[in-house]
């Protein structure tokens, strides 16, 4: 009669298991795992986020940060605005109206704290945050408005830059627009233009140990090496699709990244250019 009632839902049945370790090979290696998870899981749902820097208007198109004051992020948005952010305390410590235009790089050098910013009204500033300034601009400093101060140096372009990057150890920088164009703190006019049959470079960045290598990144999907001892390109690369980005490995002065609109970023090592040495993919859009 039993046999043949039907079984409530709710009712508990014993199971066999067998304890013999040898049908077990897995057992420890388990256990191993779910102690070492029971340790992080604190760490593992924490909270990422750390704060925001709010204060610009418009959308923020580039940064840079200062290689000795690690404390210090300069940022540049799309209204022209200008500032400069301390990270530990997360509020601007200076801000200023510095372009016309869109803010399309900015880059920070070594002496002192002063830093560069291009833009597409075709001008490059060098900016000094610690300068003294007007009685006006202090007030105005003091109340948060955005006051429009005086830059320390101005050189202007023949066209729209998109790029900049300082030297290492040297007066000079880079501007990327219809060409690569070098100029020294001391001349209002380029010393140097570097070139190789692209209509627009994207992007421009010095290497920061060999530092007469120069990269930069063309609208036609190239990437071109130059040398500005030769002052000659030293090698171009054609990519499927166009790079959006170079940064150079600090440790490795011959290894670069490229980030790319095919939503994979590609490590060259500039001495064998004919193929990748690796592909980090897992981005979902353009990188």
């Amino acid at each position: 009669m039993e046999e043949s009632t039907r079984q409530r839902s709710n009712d508990i049945h014993k199971i066999q298991r067998n304890l013999d370790p040898s049908l077990h090979p897995f057992e420890k290696a388990r256990e191993y795992t779910r102690a070492l998870n029971a340790t992080k899981v604190e760490r593992m749902f924490a909270k990422p986020f750390l704060g925001a820097l709010s204060g610009h208007v418009d959308g923020v198109y580039c940064m840079a940060k200062h290689p000795k004051k690690l404390d210090w992020l300069v940022s540049g948005g799309g209204d022209g605005d200008l500032r400069l952010w301390s990270l530990s305390e997360q509020k601007a410590l200076w801000s200023t109206v510095g372009h016309k235009a869109m803010i399309t790089g900015v880059s920070s050098f070594l002496e002192g704290h002063r830093f560069l910013s291009c833009s597409q009204d075709r001008t490059v500033k060098i900016w000094d945050p610690t300068e003294t300034v007007g009685e006006d601009q202090e007030i105005s400093r003091r109340t948060g408005s955005t006051a429009a101060l005086a830059p320390v140096a101005i050189y202007s372009g023949k066209n729209a830059f998109s790029g900049i990057s300082h030297h290492r150890s040297e007066t000079r920088f880079a501007t990327s627009g219809i060409a690569i164009d070098i100029w020294d703190h001391d001349r209002t006019e380029p010393i140097q233009t570097l070139n190789w049959g692209v209509d627009t470079i994207n992007t421009v960045r010095f290497n920061q140990t060999e530092t007469n290598i120069l990269a930069s990144t063309g609208s036609d999907r190239t990437v071109i090496l130059y040398d500005l001892r030769t002052s000659r390109p030293i090698t171009k690369l054609i990519m499927a699709m166009r790079t959006n980005a170079i940064a150079w490995n600090p440790m490795e002065a011959f290894n670069f990244m490229a980030a790319n609109e095919d939503h994979n970023v590609y490590a060259f090592d500039m001495r064998k250019m004919d193929k990748a040495q690796n592909v980090l993919k897992d981005h979902v859009s353009a990188v």
